[in-house]
């Protein structure tokens, strides 16, 4: 099933845990409610939809939907949005950094973080913090609850976490590394890679 041009519903069933744990866990996790696909159809045409075609660049989705029995067996909180289909961990392709097809998007970027914190991003900025770099700059156009900077360094996100929910997006800024978790500004956010 299809939820928008770029982006198919299987790509958030997938689960590497639940196919090697298999039984019960592969059979929840590929069987999500209607709410739970509802939920990731509007994350798709929200938020991801949006970024993928604005940056015509692929993306992939390291970790959509979890059934609650996959989320418990991870050691992810019960309150997490990919339980209820609200979240996807999404990574860039390296294509936008290697293209030469890329070259007008990464430098759109660039001119965007630089006219709006008077910085440079980094040579060694990540694909992963161009698209977290983006959704911030388009935070408040598009319908996002969440936006995570997870793990890795400053401007080289392991990769970016993206939420969404129907009824209220708090449009928050976060980064998560080892040590702690911060509500950050979009400044802030931007900084991480400059």
């Amino acid at each position: 099933m299809q939820l928008s041009k770029h982006f198919s519903l299987h790509e958030f069933l997938v689960s590497q845990t639940a196919e090697r744990e298999g039984g019960e866990m592969l059979a929840r996790q590929n069987a999500p409610s209607d709410q739970v696909v509802s939920n990731l159809g509007y994350l798709v045409t929200s938020s991801l939809e949006p970024l993928r075609t604005l940056l015509d660049t692929p993306m992939s989705i390291n970790s959509g939907y979890r059934c609650e029995l996959l989320n418990s067996h991870i050691g992810s909180k019960s309150t997490s949005q990919h339980v209820v289909g609200q979240a996807a961990d999404v990574a860039l392709s390296s294509q936008i950094l290697e293209s030469s097809r890329h070259t007008r998007y990464r430098r759109i970027i660039e001119h965007k973080v630089r006219d709006r914190i008077g910085r440079s991003i980094r040579a060694d900025a990540s694909a992963n913090f161009y698209l977290f770099a983006t959704a911030v700059m388009y935070l408040h156009e598009l319908d996002i609850d969440q936006l995570i900077h997870e793990y890795g360094d400053d401007g080289q996100p392991a990769w970016v976490q993206i939420s969404a929910s129907q009824s209220h997006n708090r449009r928050q800024i976060l980064r998560i590394n080892r040590d702690s978790t911060e509500l950050i500004t979009l400044e802030q956010a931007l900084a991480l890679g400059c």
